[in-house]
């Protein structure tokens, strides 16, 4: 709620210690995230171990001839043995959502959403089957021709992801007008972005929790609230979100993450181009990997990214949070509205359990915003500029 008249909110009013079921929550998601890091890696390791990545190549080979159909068949076929590797824990944060009262989706659905996921991820194989023609063609420069490749591939994705996956998953509509979306209208106008989309998109399906977001590239860049942040929240909490989300906006905050993740997959395909085929040669034989561009590398290949995906996870963290502060500092230059700022970190806190005070190893590591309390603090000690 709103202070009083002439009263200052502090961030102990705003934020008292956590609950222990929120506590046990954010615990219990943080276990789950090393859990499930290293199931994932376990069943990459499995698959090479026990010579079934050898025996699905083996099958693909007698079924095709054509290269890239067995690049497939392979694909569709070791992605599936992931998929059921991984259920189970997949299965337990979706038990875990549904304990605590947010998820709102049905087992069906939550079904479904694998399948689609699975179909999705099928869209790779070209690049997967490049990636062993490179490898074949040109073993000491596979790296750089492949990076060259996901380049454009990268901004196609971008501009694509919200009008051709997003909808898959749930249903977009442009705000329709109200006063709310008048007053959203005008922030943008403020921000010199009036000509940005803002769209509205029914989680209340999925879950309870509120969130908004940026995504998109060019003609399909667009704000996305949720609905359940647009029925739960005062319009003043709604207009310092948004006044976040436009500095995302205005800050091009997505060409950088995309820039930034285009130097990073440079950096990490210079280092696989080293560690595969040494890794190959050290343990190819013990899962009946040929050579370097067998296919039947591809969970060694799995294994070793995974694992530089894993240690640079700090980085991209410590990036994201920078990129997330910044947005709270434009949020507040724009809107003035401190307070309201402040409650809606602290409302976003209350409706969807984050953790206010976590370890600091763990911010360190994989916290892609800053933890709550200080976005709170922050947002009641920043003045703007005159």
């Amino acid at each position: 709620m709103p202070p009083a008249p002439g009263k200052t909110l502090t961030v102990e009013e705003l934020l008292p210690p956590a609950r222990p079921e929120v506590i046990a929550y954010n615990n219990t998601w943080y276990a789950l995230y090393f859990v499930r890091t290293g199931w994932s890696l376990l069943g990459l390791a499995l698959l090479l171990r026990l010579g079934i990545s050898a025996r699905i190549r083996t099958f693909a080979e007698r079924k095709t001839v054509i290269g890239l159909l067995r690049v497939a068949l392979y694909f569709a076929l070791y992605s599936l043995l992931l998929l059921l590797w991984m259920l189970p824990l997949s299965l337990t944060g979706y038990l875990i959502e549904r304990g605590y009262g947010f998820a709102t989706l049905t087992p069906m659905t939550w079904l479904l959403d694998r399948g689609r996921s699975y179909l999705l991820g099928l869209v790779y194989i070209p690049i997967i089957w490049l990636g062993y023609l490179l490898l074949r063609r040109s073993p000491k420069r596979w790296w750089l021709w492949l990076w060259a490749g996901l380049i454009p591939v990268s901004f196609f994705i971008t501009i694509l992801y919200p009008i051709v996956v997003d909808p898959l998953f749930n249903r977009f509509q442009p705000l329709p007008d109200s006063p709310i979306r008048r007053s959203l209208q005008s922030l943008a106008q403020r921000a010199g972005i009036g000509e940005a989309q803002i769209y509205e998109v029914n989680m209340s399906a999925r879950t309870t929790k509120l969130n908004a977001y940026v995504t998109g590239l060019g003609p399909t860049k667009r704000i996305v609230l949720w609905d359940t942040t647009l029925k739960s929240l005062p319009e003043d909490e709604i207009l310092a979100i948004m006044a976040h989300e436009t500095g995302h906006y205005v800050l091009r905050h997505i060409w950088w993450g995309l820039s930034l993740g285009i130097a990073g997959g440079f950096a990490i395909l210079w280092l696989l181009s080293r560690l595969y085929p040494w890794a190959v040669g050290r343990f190819g034989a013990r899962g009946g990997i040929r050579d370097i561009h067998d296919i039947a590398g591809l969970p060694l290949f799995m294994l070793i990214l995974s694992l530089l995906l894993f240690l640079q996870t700090p980085v991209e963290s410590a990036i994201s949070r920078y990129m997330e502060h910044q947005a709270d500092r434009y949020g507040i230059e724009l809107s003035r509205m401190n307070e309201a700022s402040a409650r809606a970190f602290v409302s976003l806190h209350k409706r969807n359990y984050s953790d206010p005070d976590p370890p600091r190893l763990f911010v360190y590591w994989f916290y892609s915003h800053p933890p709550v309390r200080e976005r709170t603090a922050f947002a009641l000690r920043y003045r703007p500029s005159p």
